[in-house]
């Protein structure tokens, strides 16, 4: 029965390491099919390592000790992981060998060696359970199917409970401090309780049931049928450019990302872009723009076309994304409108420009990057900042309430970096809407005091004064919100704790005009 509880283990162990070892690289290489390609195969490797090798020693030399061993070594290598990444990390990233030679090699080095030493559970425990040759094959098939059942429980419990609850140092703790102890129960040859047996039996039959009752129904399109433009599966999304009557709509999977009036390629049909003029009022003398999150470019291309003296910078992480924003949505680059088809916390790494104004358009209903939501981020981001410099972050979520818990959370993330925090509620409507999901636009910058009153005069004089083109643009300045925003509640968010993924608002379609 040990043997049983250990296997099990073991394959429980394997895979949480695989889903945290995504959380261990999307700081440096972003969240893209590349980098769960690595990771995928580099575990598949080591396991075929693992098999081979655990053989041969099994054969060599039968005895739980030498399992215990390599359980415990795994162990080792996994809790050293929270040390050894980041110099390693950073030397990938400083050799820049390419979006996908960077996360498989750095897999390599920080994952294959304690998968090897994983995948050598299952044939060990075969050759220590098999002990008649007429029945070696049920044994083998038992325990495999064991290792298969705790993979598929460690991958639900650490994506559905460790990553949300635990930050990535504590899970690389715990994952490696169960393997130092499956060791020891194998030297020590406990027996196990039936209790036991039965936690994990039941643990595997969750694993096995759970999967499919928390699939999400996908959030319904705009009404009517549209004509399909363009589509097409990339590396990130898939992708389609949809038209409803005399508006186009960019599709990610099941959100809205974007859109245009076909007779007015400037006007967006979604009334967040107008709020992310209201950065003006923070600093009338913005002159150069970066846009970390493109869709379909209504931000870029209207600040291009509203501020002629404004230069912008806009960074799409997705190519094929740059693209459709050039062929179907009119973005045009030149001089004062650059585009980068590149991670936004990379281009920020790599890049000594300073910025009056960054946009944060990269967050969205159902997934965000969280490697773009944390204290580390926003410190880069200050550093790319000139002394008047805010950023400007397009955010959904509600402002009280139970589904206010991921706004809160980077407000109070913010709030670690900058002084100033503003939110800005679309189409917000006092004493009704505090608990309503919405796009909150919040500005953060180093300017901290200004009152709602001054908000809305500075609002007045820039429209007075013709800086903005908005016939409404007083309007949505009275939606600043300026009530206290508890947040004893709510984490920091840090590369190391971020679970913003239990946060996202299924359902959700950005406020129309």
């Amino acid at each position: 029965m040990i043997l049983r509880v250990v296997v099990f283990g073991a394959g429980a162990a394997l895979m949480g390491l695989e889903i945290v070892g995504s959380r261990v690289l999307a700081p440096y290489f972003g969240s893209s099919v590349y980098v769960w390609g690595s990771l995928i195969s580099i575990f598949l490797a080591a396991l075929s390592v693992g098999y081979y090798v655990g053989g041969q020693v099994a054969d060599r030399w039968p005895r739980t000790a030498v399992l215990a061993t390599a359980l415990f070594l795994a162990g080792g290598l996994i809790m050293l992981l929270p040390l050894a990444s980041r110099p390693i990390l950073e030397a990938f990233a400083a050799w820049d060998l390419g979006p996908r030679m960077n996360p498989l090699l750095t897999s390599i080095f920080l994952f294959a060696p304690p998968s090897i030493l994983l995948g050598m559970a299952s044939p060990f425990a075969v050759k220590l359970a098999a002990t008649d040759l007429s029945t070696v094959g049920n044994v083998a098939g038992a325990l495999y199917a064991i290792s298969t059942a705790g993979s598929i429980a460690g991958t639900l419990l650490t994506a559905f409970f460790l990553i949300p609850t635990f930050g990535v140092r504590m899970i690389l703790y715990i994952l490696g401090g169960s393997l130092v102890a499956f060791s020891a129960l194998l030297v020590a040859g406990v027996r196990v309780p039936r209790a036991v047996r039965q936690v994990v039996t039941s643990l595997a039959i969750v694993a096995l049931l759970a999967g499919p009752a928390w699939t999400a129904a996908p959030a319904p399109p705009p009404s009517g049928e549209p004509k399909i433009v363009f589509e097409k599966d990339t590396v990130y999304h898939r992708i389609r450019v949809e038209d409803y009557a005399n508006v186009r709509y960019l599709r990610f999977d099941r959100s809205s990302q974007g859109g245009m009036y076909l007779n007015n390629p400037f006007e967006s049909p979604f009334r967040y872009t107008d709020y992310a003029h209201v950065a003006w009022i923070f600093n009338p003398e913005i002159r150069r723009v970066l846009v970390i999150g493109l869709g379909a470019g209504s931000i870029p291309k209207r600040f291009w076309r509203d501020y002629p003296g404004v230069a912008v910078d806009s960074v799409e992480l997705d190519p094929v994304v740059v693209d459709v924003a050039k062929r179907f949505f009119e973005v045009k680059e030149n001089a004062r409108l650059r585009i980068a088809a590149q991670d936004g916390r990379i281009f920020l790494r790599r890049s000594d420009a300073k910025y009056d104004l960054i946009v944060m358009d990269a967050y969205f209903a159902e997934g965000i990057p969280f490697h773009l939501a944390t204290k580390e981020f926003f410190e880069l981001a200050r550093a790319h900042l000139t002394p008047n410099g805010l950023i400007a972050a397009n955010i959904v979520g509600a402002l009280e309430g139970s589904e206010s818990k991921l706004f809160r959370a980077l407000y109070k993330t913010y709030g670690q970096v900058f002084s100033g925090l503003y939110p800005f509620p679309v189409a917000y409507m006092p004493q009704r809407d505090g608990d309503g999901v919405r796009t909150i636009i919040l500005v953060a910058t180093a300017r901290s005091g200004m009152t709602r009153a001054q908000i809305i005069e500075a609002g007045l004089k820039l429209k007075r004064g013709k800086k903005v083109t908005f016939p409404l643009y007083d309007t949505f300045v009275t939606d600043h919100y300026d009530r206290p925003i508890p947040t004893s509640d709510v984490p920091i968010l840090t590369d190391d704790y971020a679970p913003v993924d239990i946060l996202p608002v299924y359902g959700w379609e950005p406020e129309r005009r």
